[in-house]
């Protein structure tokens, strides 16, 4: 690995990676194989984005694309010039600039008639969040470099209390948007220089960065890297430790511990949580709350083991949601009974308009009238509230349900830890521990962020219907799993001493 393979630039995206870590922003530039495969839900994330900045375009109807791929810089920049030039297009998408071996795509530019620009960077976010700003000010330090004179620059994102009401969206109260001028400036001026400097001198050396990982591998964003950098890594890094705070792990690294097992008794900071995980490391042995068979006769027969699986797109579909609202489009439910016997019930919604309301009645009818209803973390009982308060007239037997609930994330959380859930209470964290003999690995659908996706893409019109049938069936037997895996971790937990 020699950076005198060819001479590389920045991007907007290497000059992110290089803040965050100059080990990313090498590899990004020289060993970009070494980097983790794009999942589908990465990939889900990246065509929202698109999506959202596509439609961010339709607020300022006298603009003008460019549309040379990213890969075709040269002739990016030639058509942005041209295009610059004309003063009859009030607005450039996606418009080209290279400055001092930097290269930029600005999503808007919008022209004032005193012959400035406004600069419009486009989130698919909820808000102006911090590290938005050096994205912005890279831009600035290229476009004001190149004489371009720039009026204000604004982040421009997703208003998640807009109310879809049906139709075309209303893009005004669709999106908001945040001056950042002041901010942005600020850090051209104080911070870029010195931070084009090491990366400049990092992407000279022949060799990469010596940076050890550490918090920053996935802060603000999880690292491309981050499987190849944690190749090496002990068998319980201290990154293990649940509900740390990115400054005591980084306290933790500067006294050269990195592995739970290290972690002298007496260190401080450590509250009760991390110091149970500490201990059963240390001594290679599980933790069983002296409650927890206590707790679990609060759980009353028939048992009904209930998983929501939900939609959430950032362009909200049915009328009267938000973006990124939980849209519920299916449940699974497993019934046991004190005598053992059990049924297993479930709910698929298939078409395109809004699923809520058949599923809750569908839910409401499924479920028995008595016994406790448990769910893995308190998701399900939001999931319920949200429909009371969007269908009044099913709210008292939803909230019934809701005070049904048992919450069996809480209980393990509280009672029982095995070296091997390595810092997760997830339920795929905890059932290969309780129940070596089940797992996911067969399944189609592993992660509930891919349901929704496929759900998504199974109600689409333009699904073909072979493609829809293979969907439902991964959709049906994913959620069916995660049923059945709360059933067997109930039991095991149930057959356990203290």
């Amino acid at each position: 690995m020699t950076s005198s393979r060819y001479s590389p630039q920045l991007s907007k995206s290497r000059f992110m990676a290089g803040l965050q870590c100059l080990k990313r922003l090498y590899l990004e530039c020289y060993d970009r194989d070494l980097a983790d495969p794009i999942d589908e839900r990465q990939q889900a994330i990246f065509d929202t984005g698109n999506g959202v900045g596509e439609l961010a375009r339709e607020m300022f109807p006298h603009g003008r694309l460019v549309e040379e791929q990213y890969f075709e810089l040269s002739q990016a920049i030639r058509t942005t010039e041209k295009v610059l030039s004309d003063t009859t297009v009030l607005a450039i998408f996606e418009g080209a600039f290279a400055f001092e071996k930097i290269r930029i795509r600005a999503d808007i530019l919008t022209r004032n008639g005193d012959g400035t620009f406004d600069l419009i960077e486009v989130k698919s976010t909820t808000s102006a969040k911090s590290q938005h700003i050096p994205d912005v000010a890279i831009q600035l330090h290229v476009l004001e470099g190149l004489g371009i004179s720039i009026r204000a620059a604004y982040l421009m994102h997703i208003n998640n209390e807009y109310v879809y009401q049906g139709g075309t969206y209303d893009l005004r109260a669709l999106f908001s948007s945040k001056d950042v001028t002041e901010e942005s400036r600020e850090f051209v001026s104080k911070t870029t220089p010195d931070k084009l400097f090491d990366m400049w001198e990092a992407l000279q050396s022949e060799t990469v960065p010596a940076i050890d990982t550490g918090s920053h591998c996935t802060r603000p964003y999880k690292c491309p890297f981050y499987g190849h950098c944690h190749q090496q890594v002990t068998d319980h890094p201290i990154s293990d430790l649940p509900r740390t705070s990115r400054e005591f792990l980084d306290g933790l690294k500067k006294s050269g511990i990195d592995d739970i097992r290290s972690i002298p008794a007496d260190y401080p900071g450590l509250n009760a949580l991390q110091q149970q995980v500490r201990e059963c490391v240390v001594n290679d042995r599980a933790f069983v709350g002296s409650d927890l068979q206590s707790k679990l006769q609060e759980i009353n027969f028939p048992v009904s083991f209930l998983d929501f699986e939900t939609y959430n797109p950032a362009l909200p579909v049915y009328v009267g949601t938000s973006p990124y609202q939980q849209v519920p489009f299916q449940w699974s439910l497993h019934i046991k009974t004190s005598s053992g016997d059990l049924l297993h019930k479930s709910f698929l919604w298939s078409e395109q308009d809004d699923p809520r309301e058949a599923l809750l009645e569908s839910l409401i009818d499924a479920i028995p009238p008595e016994g406790t209803i448990v769910a893995y973390s308190n998701y399900e009982q939001r999931v319920m509230k949200d429909l009371a308060a969007a269908f009044p007239d099913f709210a008292d037997a939803l909230l019934g349900l809701c005070d049904r609930t048992f919450d069996l994330l809480k209980l393990i959380r509280e009672e029982y830890y095995h070296p091997q859930f390595h810092g997760s209470f997830s339920i795929k964290s905890v059932l290969p521990v309780l129940a070596p003999d089940m797992g996911y690995g067969g399944l189609e659908i592993q992660h509930g962020l891919v349901a929704a996706i496929d759900f998504g893409r199974m109600v689409s019109e333009n699904t073909p219907t072979e493609e829809k049938e293979k969907t439902k069936e991964a959709l049906l037997a994913y959620c069916e799993k995660d049923t059945e895996a709360m059933v067997r971790v109930f039991d095991v937990l149930c057959s356990m001493e203290p």
